[in-house]
């Protein structure tokens, strides 16, 4: 009885510690979604930056993976795409699971994706979610305000089922709703059978929500 005991109460401080970390990591995304670059005519004129490190074949496979992008989502990438490095390598410090990671300052944004890895288990279709969901999380940052994030949160599902073991997954953040959903706006692509992203369904009409993101951010 007492070993019984035991156990309960180690899966309640389990479940306690999960909620808790699950937490903390809400109010960081909340703090890096507060911190809003100035976007000038400068910036909008920049485009996309590179790291020196990337090669050129990863430079391509980038940007031939936005041009896909319908172009309304390609107008919003421009107007921030200033703001953005892009790095490739190794994400997985970021979490075991992480193959994109955007980390924001006022200065601008960083962006690392694992190309490697998901080209390899996802292939360019893989590739080009991993693109588009990591820009995505760029535009929600720098020209989302609250009020239209909240509207264009609403109709997105929260996700299949909070797994307690992976949280990270099932329990998918507002930011992380809006990357998913930027990123099947950008091309239509729902996500079928793709083995990548967090399990978020999309809101019932990818065209509403898409118009709405647009009208939003122009009437701001």
């Amino acid at each position: 009885m007492a070993r019984q005991h035991t156990l309960i109460l180690l899966a309640v401080l389990t479940l306690i510690a999960l909620v808790a970390a699950r937490h903390a990591r809400d109010q960081r995304l909340e703090r890096a979604q507060a911190v809003r670059p100035e976007i000038t005519a400068a910036v909008k004129a920049a485009g996309l930056r590179f790291a020196p490190s990337v090669l050129p074949a990863d430079r391509q496979l980038v940007l031939h993976e936005i041009a896909l992008a319908r172009p309304e989502a390609r107008r919003l990438i421009g107007m921030v795409d200033g703001l953005v490095t892009v790095y490739v390598g190794d994400t997985s410090l970021a979490g075991a699971d992480t193959i994109g990671l955007t980390e924001g300052s006022r200065d601008g944004f960083k962006v690392t994706l694992n190309l490697a890895s998901v080209y390899a288990g996802a292939g360019e279709r893989g590739v080009q979610r991993l693109v588009l969901h990591e820009l995505g999380h760029v535009v929600d940052r720098a020209l989302v305000k609250p009020d239209l994030a909240a509207r264009l949160d609403a109709p997105i599902p929260a996700g299949y089922g909070c797994d307690p073991v992976q949280p990270d997954i099932g329990c998918a953040p507002r930011p992380e709703r809006f990357a998913e959903t930027f990123a099947k706006w950008c091309t239509g692509d729902i996500g079928f059978n793709l083995p990548i992203g967090y399990k978020v369904a999309p809101p019932a009409s990818l065209e509403a929500w898409g118009a709405q993101l647009v009208s939003g951010i122009e009437a701001a």
